[in-house]
């Protein structure tokens, strides 16, 4: 009986001891990322924005040495671009006539204006490429201002108005915004710089009251992406992979233990056969007789279903996919996912 028990201990919390390298999660610049600053010279030019699958970035400012609770990437604005990334979530306070970029209250060390000129030089060097950024109000300006939210976007636009396209419609041409960058305001100051943000289709079920609402995250993933691939090639659908409250980002992106790159999975405590039905896409592990079902992440569960999408000839793609600490497979596999769009 005793060795019994034991065993049945050892095979919960074995996910603990055994590391777990997958490329759908990188948490480190230094892990295995390719160049790929010219991806979108494949599509062609008369396809819709709103049918190409584009691989972004969640909080894209969170890449500094933040505590756990903060940090969702690893890579700094140039490293995103470079990699794949076309898609960035931009939130900001108005301070002193200029927009520091924010994680709630928290100032990331980051101002708007290094991000306008990481995007500039990125695009007068790769002018096949075209960049969106959703542009929301994190936190209330402070009292340092002379002038609106809005005359302060302006300001910034004048800057780089060479490579700026005024988005405002969701079938606008690819041949027609290559080498621009593009808003989606996620504010009434900046609606007439972009397309309103909530017009699109958006699943951002951010809030996980504990580890164990993983599978329900996952499961509003999984709908939007069913719901993206089967939708309107006029709209465009945006999927969050990202989670906080309860848990840590990378913990919802990765399933592990701690943040490192091949960190353990978690254990959710529950074994097969006993709760054979419970969590079906979670990894089923340690197996000897009873498996340990192991915690997985949105990222690695996106790529897996983004492979098996890009096995099909499938009516659209899966729209923007937004991820705290994407990998290298996860990146590609969307990008991917844009084979009908190609030249």
């Amino acid at each position: 009986m005793k060795n019994r028990l034991y065993l049945l201990l050892l095979l919960i919390f074995s996910p603990s001891i055994f590391a777990h390298l997958d490329s759908a999660y990188y948490r480190s610049a230094s892990d295995g990322f390719t160049a790929k600053p010219k991806w979108m010279d494949t599509l062609r030019d008369d396809i819709m924005l709103s049918e190409i699958a584009l691989p972004g970035t969640h909080d894209s400012a969170a890449y500094k040495n933040f505590v756990d609770s903060v940090s969702t990437q690893a890579l700094n604005f140039d490293q995103q671009l470079e990699y794949g990334i076309r898609v960035f979530d931009i939130r900001v306070r108005h301070t002193s006539n200029a927009f520091a970029l924010h994680h709630g209250s928290i100032f990331l060390d980051v101002m708007f204006g290094d991000f306008m000129n990481s995007i500039n030089i990125f695009l007068s060097k790769n002018p096949s490429e075209t960049i969106i950024f959703r542009l929301k109000q994190e936190i209330a300006p402070d009292n340092n201002n002379t002038r609106p939210m809005n005359k302060t976007l302006e300001y910034y636009i004048e800057l780089y108005k060479d490579k700026y396209f005024n988005l405002q419609s969701m079938d606008t041409k690819l041949g027609d915004v290559r080498g621009k960058y593009m808003i989606l305001s996620n504010n009434a100051a900046f609606h007439n710089y972009g397309l309103a943000y909530e017009l699109t289709s958006i699943q951002d079920n951010f809030h996980l009251k504990t580890n164990w609402h993983l599978y329900s995250k996952w499961e509003a993933v999984k709908t939007q992406l069913d719901r993206a691939s089967n939708g309107n090639n006029n709209r465009i659908y945006i999927n969050y992979l990202s989670g906080s409250g309860g848990s840590f980002p990378y913990f919802v992106a990765s399933g592990h233990s701690s943040p490192g790159t091949s960190a353990p999975r978690l254990s959710t405590g529950l074994t097969t056969p006993g709760w054979k039905d419970s969590y079906p896409d979670f990894p089923r592990t340690s197996c000897a007789g009873i498996c340990t079902i192991s915690f997985e992440g949105t990222n690695i569960l996106t790529r897996d279903k983004l492979k098996y999408y890009n096995s099909l000839n499938m009516k659209r793609s899966v729209g923007i996919i937004m991820a705290d600490f994407p990998g290298e497979s996860l990146i590609s596999h969307v990008i991917d996912n844009n084979k009908n769009l190609r030249k």
